[in-house]
This record gives structure tokens, C-alpha cells and sequence, in this order.
């Protein structure tokens, strides 16, 4: 209210119409009512500008600065020569107008910044649509690979059913065709799992242990954590993890976080450790031990803790 602005619109306008009112003769009735309208106009303004509060000090001010020259009895002084019910009226509307306007104002603002937060919330699920759009035509390119990469594992995998009965099992070359074997194996499965994260079915619950998502997620991004020069190390219980969930789903959700680890400790450029972990609290739930967190907090459904160490 006592910014350089407000002092421009509000304050200088008051006393300008204060001083004109003061300096004018009674025997100009009509100046006198143009000039004691013209207190609405800052009134107004102030209300735009600061809302109720400013509305009503503005009308406040100009009533107090109105008052002595509409009522004064003073001999020789210029008051202003309008009706003493007018004059009264004239004030308790500076007060009105002022209330009325301040409360538009305000309830114009809060509209405002309702639609602003409506605007900005719109915008990020705009963002949000556009990013899914890129992962899910990013699956699709996925899944076209993952297919793409089994048609000629299983014929790799039938050509060594067919030659692996050729090979005596005392010979030297027989280490090295089970070593053969296994891998295309392990990238059958490996292409199998992308195909189904590129490709979501809806939840199944089902039993299983968690011990194996975790071994799940930490094959799938060993690749990925060796060339950022990041050790993945296994701590799991020699117990099983028992739960009911979604595997593919959990290992998701799991690599998600796992690539995010991963990312961060890279962003250090120095060598550093992912250690998936999995424990049970009860036979019932799985919990998470994350650090800090607080004692007694009530254990999560289904977690996994991502610890990340920077090397030395």
C-alpha cells in the first residue's frame, strides 16, 4: 500500500482531490459533487491493486480528509455546500465501494491462482502423456528386438540339441558346448524378460521369493552397471523371501530403481557398488531397511533395499 505505484495511483489522487476540494468556492455546487466523486476512482484502484484491505484504507483515508470540509462550521472556510444526508451518504458509500471491490478483487485473485495451479497441473500431465508416449512406442521397439533376438536363439538352441549328442562327454570340447548351451539360455531368458516389461499383461498375484527378483533385476542390469564401472553385489538371505505379488511387475519396478541407482552413482565419476537386498520382518511381509529411516514405521507390503556406496 506504500509502493511507489500505490503512491501514483492512490495517495497523489486523493490529496489532488483533497486540495481542489479544500481550494474551491461554495458557490460552485457542481465542482464540489464532481469532486467528491472522484474519491471512488483511487478507492477502486487501491481495491484492485491490494485487494479488501486496500479498499477499505483507501476509503478510510478519503473519508477522514472529506469529513472536515463537508461538515465544517468553521466562518470563512469552503465547505462543500451539498446536503448534509447526501454528504453522510456519500461517505458510508467510499466505505461500501471500497469493501465491495476489495472482496472482488481478492476472489479474483484466488480464481487466478486456481487456474494457475490448474494450468501447471495440465501441463505436467501433458508432459507426463508425451514422456508415456515415448516409452510405450520405446517398448514396442523393444519388444520388436527382444522377438527378433529369440527366433534365431531357438534355432541356435535346436541346431545344439541335435550336435550336443555328438560330442563324447569326456572330451575337451565338451566343457565349452555346455558353457555354449547355457548362454544361449541365459539370453533366451534375458530376451524373454524385456519382452515382457516392453509388453505388460495385468497383475497376477502369485507366491513366489523375492530372492529371485532380486537376482532377476540384478541380471538384467549388470551390463549396464559394468560399463559405469559399478560393482553389482548380491546380499540375500539364505531363507526364502516368500510373498504374493506380480514377478514381472516387482522386477519392473525393481530395475527402475536400479537404473536410477545407477545413474546417480555414475553421475560421481567415481567406481562405486549396487546391492540389491531382500528381507522379511514376519512370514507374512516383506519390509525394507532403508537408512534413516525411523523406528517402529510401519514396514512397506513389498520392498527391496538399493544401497549405493561410492568406492574409494
Amino acid at each position: 500500500m506504500f509502493s511507489p505505484r500505490a503512491f501514483v495511483r492512490v495517495w497523489l489522487p486523493i490529496a489532488a482531490f483533497t486540495a481542489l476540494h479544500y481550494g474551491t468556492g461554495m458557490e460552485h455546487d457542481w465542482a464540489h459533487d464532481v469532486l467528491r466523486r472522484m474519491y471512488y476512482l483511487p478507492i477502486v484502484l487501491a481495491a484492485f491493486d491490494h485487494g479488501l484491505r486496500g479498499g477499505l484504507l483507501a476509503a478510510a483515508v478519503s473519508s477522514l480528509v472529506y469529513l472536515p470540509h463537508a461538515f465544517s462550521l468553521s466562518p470563512g472556510h469552503h465547505h462543500d455546500p451539498g446536503g448534509g444526508v447526501d454528504k453522510a451518504l456519500e461517505v458510508l458509500l467510499y466505505n461500501l465501494v471500497g469493501a465491495t471491490a476489495g472482496l472482488l478483487a481478492d476472489r479474483e485473485r484466488s480464481r487466478r491462482r486456481e487456474l494457475q495451479r490448474a494450468l501447471a497441473d495440465q501441463q505436467r500431465l501433458t508432459r507426463e502423456l508425451v514422456r508415456a508416449g515415448r516409452l510405450s512406442a520405446l517398448g514396442e521397439v523393444v519388444a520388436g528386438l527382444a522377438h527378433e533376438i529369440k527366433n534365431p536363439l531357438h534355432a541356435l538352441a535346436g541346431t545344439a540339441e541335435v550336435v550336443g549328442p555328438l560330442i563324447p562327454p569326456d572330451a575337451d570340447e565338451r566343457r565349452m558346448w555346455d558353457i555354449h548351451v547355457a548362454e544361449l539360455g541365459r539370453l533366451s531368458r534375458l530376451a524373454e524378460r524385456y519382452l515382457s516389461f516392453a509388453r505388460p499383461s495385468p497383475s497376477e498375484l502369485v507366491a513366489l521369493d523375492l530372492r529371485r527378483v532380486a537376482e532377476q533385476v540384478a541380471e538384467l542390469c549388470v551390463a549396464e552397471a559394468r560399463g559405469k564401472r559399478v560393482e553389482v553385489e548380491l546380499d540375500l538371505p539364505d531363507t526364502p523371501v516368500d510373498i504374493r505379488g506380480d514377478r514381472d511387475q516387482l522386477a519392473s519396478l525393481g530395475l527402475h530403481i536400479a537404473v536410477n541407482a545407477l545413474r546417480a552413482i555414475a553421475s560421481t565419476g567415481r567406481p562405486g557398488r549396487l546391492r540389491p537386498e531382500s528381507r522379511r520382518a514376519n512370514p507374512r511381509i516383506a519390509t525394507v531397511n532403508c537408512p534413516g529411516q525411523p523406528a517402529g514405521q510401519r514396514p512397506t507390503r513389498v520392498s527391496n533395499r538399493w544401497a549405493m556406496s561410492r568406492g574409494a
